[in-house]
């Protein structure tokens, strides 16, 4: 009684009941249910309510769910009998609702239907969850709670009586435990159109009067209900009170909703002719106007996929009775076919031979995250549910099959783990292998429906890792090329729309349009648009004319155009594309004459290596591509790296043949080269090495003086460069020039040939542009080769982009020295007064993050010309550099040697300067790192770029919150050499499959760095970061205890030596600190005592005091610390114990297979501990806890780190701690025989001291 008292009083306190933040229960019903209720059961999870969720049941004082092992409707019903929910709609597994939390308490549920409680049903124990498989049982716990069994039950609300259906019938409500009708007065659409919704059963139609389907017995629950139709329970609506009413049963609602089923001569599930059910009968649809976005909607209504055809002429028989619709236009996003216009119920001029039918793709459709009709992710439809393809063994034969059956054409690619997102429900297949010329996926072979598969002797469900492996397909979908001579990537051009085939005319067709349908078909670039039909005149329909694409798009149908069947042409204008098949220009900044080259092989897109890669093999490129001649052969991945495999290495072209697979070359993907009598491969360094090419395109701007964004403009026509009349000239024109080039803005176009006359074709004249256009030749023109000019009137353009650079000596795009363009000439900026404010302007400017430093006296060497800026005051925030106060442009008092320069960083820190999450800057905008393999190598080069320091710690799971927006790099992988973070490997800009939760951070050391020559991340000259610049440490005495310090600080271990006369080469800079004394247990250096910062000019000896810097930088401090490596354990020295290496923020120990006297070795001589005497077995030195990190390491002796000895990977190991290895190195012997001498020499002395006079 205590107890019931005591829950009495808690419960009147919280008046209700909560459940992961729902109210699942009043406390008059929850008191019920639990004191009532053997067992209580609720429903929750995501989009949960009242009658459909998650099943919990409650048992030995705590919620667990049903795992849904032969799960049903049976089972199902008997959870909406007990919630008095009305009757089982579905029986949803897989977690449909969310997986829950704490124990799985019921498996194998098997109900009749007819018990009143699910646990009356036959289950085993409670929580003994097991399933027998294959003479094994397994427990459900080991899929979690993926498995997680839920309902859909049909509510408080129920259609019943004399001829109902599921979706009309006499409106009946639950309440006060009995059933109970609804009187019709003012019943009206609004009113039925919520109980149509509620049973998920489209839209109202009808509101049938006077009891139509007979009068109901018992309550009268509601009268005079108004809704207005949007809410989500009738019981939400106005009406007069539960049980308040003057009504009789003869008064009792009803409601008919629409029904709609695919029906005769040879019709399926899934195709037949449509019909509808309206005033109590079955009617057809007119196909006038009808089509696939129409019939789309029909599929989706009836869970049939997706629409494949609209066939014609009453093609599964004519319907008889009523014509219920006519005119049908739908969208294709509407729910219910009633929703789209049409011309009025019954309205129509139409015949049963017009009866409108679909045909549906029926278990298979094409979903998710930027899917298309013909590309997505696949679903098949099975046991009433939707669910996914595991990618195991998936290929373009499979994914041929799939294209096949939904009237998608060919198969581009074959896609792999969820590349249009992760689907939800059920794994339905895995390990598909189908030859490509069956008819169905599920004619393939596969390991059958929701199966399990065998690793390492357990059975796991498909669904065991989520659906990270979803299959999806790419098929060419509404577009092809045919004709005499046509080949895969060259022909006729052709459309699907309408059920048929059709050709396009070539009124206005170019190389925007040809690139867009080249793209679409995975073929490369564009090369030509031969007119005139030359592939051969097309039959049938002419689909499209008038195309005008930018050559961005993705599907032809996306371009403007005149509207499909509007033409004025004949088929001997059909148009054709050629495009360059096997090469395409790809990458972070390409465009169609510049990129990374990739080549098409074995279906698949791949790179090649820059080994050799030269001038000679970039013009065929250049030439094969229609691009003019070969610019540039850029190496080192220069336009990002690519993905997928790098096909060839070693190619080496005389520069005169026609295609890049006549050069010489390794074998197809055999890229092995020969180097000092070994053979390396190409892939060693991953997709780093990528080759590419900047041809000269069919623009450029070339002069006396020109520079990339400002010159002498020229166009590629007829296979010659010409220059531009400047008649009519302006900066609309230019404005074309300079986005056609990516140089921002157009600033002025000089006149009179500014960067001296040409020679040669004047190509265009009068040119007109808009501003607008993507390319100079879309602006109006005299045409080409028309004009009256001479050379000396060739136009010229100065684009934004040149207004202000970067430049010098050691400069790259984010640092230089600052130059400004001004009345047509480059000049430089003094740096009088110039600080991190002025610099941060310029930074902005240039889209290269924030400033670090403004490195004084022309660092970046000293410029010529004019000194345009002085006396540069800005607050920060400016948008550019000439909006700061300055003393005037050309007005300064400065010689070169005072040129201002600028250090910037794309790279952003998210939590104070030096514990952060990273984020990197790209295509205009701010984005975070994934952190998968993210390490100390990787923390190191942000630190690096940040002038942090060392990287200390590498935090996982979006240790400083978790970021927004784009996720830009993932799998990063550093030496931790790179100068900035875009230069170590990754998987491409954008191409992650991470959450914000995994956003990558690091901990620098802040004001700390080792550096110097032969310097590693624990041993090096000492520098330390004080008002914006590093600088050094004296070594007046330095000592050990110093040095133990800087150790502890950087996570180096202990201090090995305190070296000094700048052991690792003298630093530059000030000289921060002198005289540093430590205790050695100041965990900064800074706490520990010394003269002062930049307070180190003098030291006290011999009764003088001298100066620091009198021997500059050849008295720099440095330490050598242990670094990622310590001996400990019981009875353990500096020089002998437990070996411990520290891997992933954590100490961890070795394992002792094989482990012997080389192995030792190396700890020995990291250690400066002398040579290995011994490797004692069996945790000598005792048992270690946490991680075991290497295990079967295997050393030569003669590497300078453990980890660069070839051992089992970090983690892999089958050992326990009492197989912890250990070293004694000589060091020991020699201090223990050094103290047995001094210990015996002392007792000798005190024994005999006269011996020692």
């Amino acid at each position: 009684m205590g107890l019931l008292a005591a829950f009495l009083i808690s419960a009147l306190l919280v008046r209700s009941v909560s459940l992961g933040g729902r109210v699942v229960c009043s406390f008059r019903s929850y008191l019920l249910c639990f004191l009532f209720s053997d067992v209580p059961i609720i429903l929750n999870g995501s989009g949960s309510t009242q009658c459909a969720g998650r099943v919990e049941v409650y048992h030995n004082n705590s919620w667990g769910t049903v795992c849904d092992d032969g799960w049903d409707l049976n089972d199902a019903e008997v959870v909406c009998r007990q919630l008095n929910c009305g009757s089982a709609l579905q029986a949803p597994q897989s977690a449909y609702f969310g997986p829950g939390t704490g124990p799985i308490w019921l498996g194998s549920v098997t109900c009749s239907g007819n018990e009143s409680s699910l646990t009356e049903c036959q289950h085993p124990e409670w929580g003994n969850s097991y399933y027998y498989y294959n003479n094994y049982y397994y427990s459900y716990s080991n899929n979690g709670h993926y498995s997680d069994a839920g309902v859909i039950c049909s509510g408080p609300i129920r259609l019943t009586g004399s001829g109902s259906t599921r979706c009309s019938g006499r409106v009946e409500v639950y309440h006060n435990n009995s059933w109970g009708t609804v009187c019709d007065d003012g019943w009206d659409l609004n009113d039925a159109e919520v109980v149509c919704r509620q049973l998920n059963c489209g839209s109202a139609l009808e509101v049938p009067q006077s009891a139509h389907f007979g009068a109901g017995t018992g309550q009268i629950w509601l009268d005079h209900v108004t809704c207005s139709g949007n809410e989500s329970s009738l019981t939400e609506c106005q009406h007069s009170g539960f049980g308040s009413n003057t009504c009789e049963h003869g008064q009792d609602a009803a409601v008919i909703s629409v029904s709609i089923i695919l029906t005769g001569s040879g019709s399926t599930q899934c195709s037949g002719r449509v019909e509808v059910y309206l005033n109590n009968s079955w009617g057809t649809v007119c196909n006038d106007g009808w089509d696939l976005n129409d019939a789309e909607v029909v599929c989706r209504q009836l869970n049939c996929g997706s629409a494949l055809e609209v066939p014609q002429s009453a093609h599964f028989g004519a319907g008889t009775g009523q014509i219920w619709l006519d005119n049908v236009s739908c969208s294709g996003n509407e729910s219910s076919l009633t929703e789209c216009q049409h011309s009025g119920f019954g309205s129509n001029t139409c015949e049963h031979g017009q009866d409108a039918a679909v045909i549906c793709s029926d278990l298979i459709r094409l979903v998710g995250s930027g899917s298309s009709r013909c590309s997505g992710r696949v679903e098949i439809f099975h046991n009433n549910i939707w669910g996914t393809v595991s990618d195991s063994n998936w290929n373009l034969n499979d994914a041929e099959v799939v294209c096949r059956q939904l009237n998608c054409g060919l198969a581009l690619e074959a896609t792999q783990s969820s590349k249009f997102g992760a689907g939800t429900g059920q794994v339905w297949l895995t390990g598909v292998t189908c030859s490509g010329n069956e008819s169905s996926l599920s004619e393939c072979q596969h390991t059958g429906w929701g199966n399990y598969y065998n690793y390492n002797n357990y059975y796991y469900y498909y669904n065991y890792y989520g659906h990270y492996y979803d299959v999806g397909v790419i098929c060419s979908g509404d577009i092809r090329l045919v004709g005499s001579g046509s080949t895969r990537c060259s022909g006729r051009v052709e459309v699907y729309h309408s059920n048929s085939w059709g050709t396009v005319c070539d009124d206005g067709w170019d190389l925007n349009d040809a690139e867009v349908v080249c793209r679409q078909l995975n073929c490369g670039s564009a090369l030509e648009v031969p007119p005139s039909a030359h592939f051969g005149a097309g039959t049938g329909q002419i689909w499209l004319d008038h195309v005008t694409c930018s050559g961005n798009e993705s599907s032809l149908a996306e371009c403007q155009h005149s509207g499909f069947g509007s033409n004025t042409c004949e088929h001997g204008q059909d148009a054709a594309v050629i495009c360059s098949d096997l090469i395409r220009l790809a990458g972070a900044g390409s465009s169609r004459c510049s990129g990374r080259v990739e080549i098409f092989h074995n279906n698949i897109w791949g790179t090649i290596t820059d080994f050799n890669w030269d001038l000679n093999d970039a013009e065929v490129v250049c030439r094969q591509l229609n691009c003019g001649s070969a610019l540039q052969a850029p190496q080192s991945a220069y336009f990002g790296p690519g993905t997928g495999p790098i096909w060839l290495g070693g190619v080496t072209c005389s520069g005169n043949e026609s295609s890049l697979t006549e050069c010489q070359h390794s074998e197809w993907g055999n890229s092995y080269y020969y180097y000092n009598n070994y053979y390396y491969s190409y892939s060693n360094n991953g997709h780093y090495s990528d080759a590419g090419v900047i041809c000269s395109g069919p623009i450029r701007l070339t002069g006396s003086g020109s520079t990339r964004c400002s010159g002498r403009v020229e166009v590629y026509h007829n296979n010659s460069w010409g220059t531009i009349c400047d008649d009519g000239w302006d900066l609309n024109d230019a404005e074309v020039v300079c986005r056609q080039l990516n140089c921002g803005s157009a600033l002025e176009v000089p006149p009179s040939a500014h960067f001296g006359a040409g020679t040669g074709q004047i190509w265009l004249d009068h040119v007109t542009c808009s501003g607008n256009e993507s390319s100079l030749t879309e602006c109006q023109h005299s045409g080409f080769g028309s004009n009256t000019c001479e050379h000396g009137q060739d136009a010229a353009v100065i684009c934004s982009a040149v207004s202000i650079i970067l430049t010098g000596s050691g400069s790259t795009t984010c640092s230089g020295r600052v130059e400004v363009y001004l009345n047509n000439s480059w000049g430089t900026v003094c740096d009088d007064g110039w600080d991190l404010n002025d610099a941060e302007v310029v930074c902005r400017q240039l889209n290269c993050g924030s400033a670090l430093e403004v490195p004084q006296l022309a660092h970046f060497g000293a410029g010529t010309g004019q000194i345009w800026l002085d006396n540069v005051s800005c607050s920060g925030n400016e948008s550019s550099l000439t909006e700061c106060q300055h003393s005037g442009f050309g007005s300064n008092t400065c010689e070169h040697g005072q040129d201002a320069a600028s250090f910037c960083v794309r790279i952003l820190v998210g939590s104070g300067s030096s514990r952060c999450s990273v984020e990197v800057y790209h295509s205009n905008s701010w984005g975070t790192v994934c952190d998968d393999g993210w390490d100390l190598n990787d923390a190191e080069v942000v630190c690096r770029q940040l002038n942090c320091g060392s990287a200390l710690e590498v935090p996982q799971s979006a240790h400083f919150g978790a970021g927004t927006g784009q996720i830009w790099l993932d799998h990063v992988t550093c030496s931790g050499n790179e100068s900035s973070l875009t230069e170590c490997q990754h998987s491409g800009f954008g191409s992650n499959t991470c959450e914000h939760g995994q956003d990558a951070a690091v901990i620098c050391s802040d004001l700390i760095r080792l550096a110097g020559a032969g310097s590693s991340r624990c041993s090096g000259r000492v520098e330390i970061f004080h008002n914006n610049i590093w600088g050094t440490i004296t070594d007046f005495n330095w000592d050990l205890n110093d040095a133990e310090v800087v150790c502890r600080q950087l996570n180096c271990g202990s201090a090995l030596q305190a070296p000094q006369s700048a052991y690792f080469g003298p630093g530059t800079g000030p000289i921060w600190l002198g005289g540093v004394t430590c205790s050695g247990n100041e965990s900064s250096l800074t706490e520990c005592q010394h003269s002062g910062w930049g307070n180190s000019y003098y030291y006290y000896y011999n009764n003088y005091y001298y100066s620091y810097s009198n021997n500059g930088h050849y008295s720099d401090a440095g330490v050598i610390c242990s670094g990622p490596i310590r001996l400990t354990g019981s009875g353990s020295t500096r020089c002998s114990g437990r070996v411990e290496v520290y891997h992933n923020n954590s100490w961890g120990t070795i394992c002792d297979d094989g482990w012997d006297l080389n192995d030792a070795e190396v700890v020995c001589r990291l250690l400066n501990c002398g040579s290995a005497l011994e490797v004692p077995p069996s945790a000598h030195f005792g048992a270690g806890t946490g991680q075991i990190w290497l295990d079967n390491v295997t050393c030569s002796g003669n590497e300078s780190s453990l980890t660069e000895c070839q051992h089992s990977g970090f983690g892999s190991n089958t050992c326990e701690h009492g197989q912890d290895a250990a070293v004694i190195c000589s060091a020991v012997k020699l201090i223990h025989a050094i103290t047995t001498l001094l210990t015996e020499s002392l007792s000798e002395l005190v024994a005999n001291p006269l011996d020692f006079l």
